[in-house]
């Protein structure tokens, strides 16, 4: 993995999987008590507002976590993928949802009940260790990513998020660039760095002047991965 897709960028492709990360006994007794279910396109699987009675794992496809604006549109807050793990937060400190998680690709879902999840985490110390982890993780997360907004220019972070997606979402083109098949509007793009529309488009225009990046109806085409790689070095 190069430094640019590997650096955090607040908000991308989110694949944490502290359920695979477990020692082999305890996670196959995890999955065995899992049960699978298929979303389409655009079908949420929890609702802001729901009560947290399972927990989720991606096991193919991509799901958009979203919140609301104060004046009720809809913000893109991270893109989450295959292996990672979700709802577990609610589900412990008893709440209910923040946020609702949607569908963005045709996707395949594991879920464990709150009953088998307490029995579990009781049962094997190793599942409170992990998830202290998790959240351990995700706070140094958020740290990066305020640093990187108050320390990096717009562009940077820009050209990173476009390099993420194209190592976690992206597909050859056949003639040497990365299709990202994922309805990603520039929209999202400006909340996820929580700025103007018009300053990600004038990002973007930038990268599509240098040939970096285009757009194809709904997908985003890196015209030149390498060249792209290269803006987040300097």
């Amino acid at each position: 993995m190069d430094d640019c897709a590997r650096q955090p960028v607040p908000g991308i492709i989110n694949r944490e999987n502290w359920i695979g990360a477990l020692p082999d006994s305890v996670r196959l007794a995890v999955e065995a008590r899992m049960t699978s279910f298929a979303v389409e396109p655009g079908m949420p699987v929890k609702r802001a507002g729901e009560a947290a009675t399972r927990i989720f794992q991606v096991e193919s496809g991509f799901l958009s976590l979203i919140g609301l604006h104060a004046d009720g549109r809809q913000a893109l807050i991270t893109i989450y993928a295959a292996g990672n793990c979700f709802s577990e937060t609610a589900m412990i400190s008893r709440r209910l949802h923040n946020h609702t998680t949607i569908a963005l690709t045709p996707a395949v879902m594991r879920q464990l009940d709150s009953e088998a999840f307490w029995e579990l985490y009781h049962r094997h110390p190793e599942i409170p260790e992990a998830l202290c982890r998790k959240f351990a993780e995700a706070i140094s997360r958020q740290m990066a990513s305020r640093e990187q907004r108050a320390t990096q220019r717009l562009g940077k972070r820009v050209a990173m998020m476009f390099a993420n997606l194209a190592e976690h979402a992206g597909s050859g083109t056949g003639e040497g660039g990365i299709r990202i098949a994922l309805p990603i509007t520039q929209s999202d793009i400006a909340d996820l760095f929580d700025v103007t529309r018009q300053s990600v488009h004038r990002e973007v225009t930038y990268l599509k002047q240098l040939k970096l990046v285009d757009r194809h109806r709904k997908d985003w085409i890196i015209l030149d991965p390498s060249r792209l790689r290269q803006m987040c070095t300097y």
